[in-house]
């Protein structure tokens, strides 16, 4: 179903809640639907409603998780350079590193 098919925003986001089930997600989903439905609820876009999602569901860790595993990347006996470099830069983007902070990495990563 195309989103623009709905006859405002406040459907796009209960169609989006209706969709999250187990556990937990199924309860904050219930409780953020009652709020929609009362007109008390925080989220007035489904991109805010997503974004709220988000903020609560991802694990808070993962960007440290991220760093972590960069500075663990070495490059090993028998690795081809164009290896090393294909895992580092698939870390990259995923840390919010600056230039210095990559190339100290990188630099320790070949060490």
């Amino acid at each position: 179903m195309q989103l623009d098919m709905f006859m405002d925003k406040r459907m796009k986001i209960l169609y989006t809640l209706f969709f999250m089930h187990g556990e937990i997600a199924q309860v904050w989903a219930k409780n953020e639907t009652k709020a929609v439905l009362s007109h008390t609820s925080t989220f007035s876009t489904l991109m805010e409603l997503l974004a709220g999602i988000e903020r609560t569901f991802s694990d808070p860790y993962q960007e440290r998780k991220e760093h972590t595993q960069l500075h663990a990347l070495k490059m090993m006996t028998g690795m081809m350079s164009d290896e090393y470099i294909g895992k580092f830069e698939m870390m990259v983007g995923r840390t919010g590193f600056n230039e210095a902070a990559l190339e100290d990495a990188f630099i320790q990563g070949l060490s």
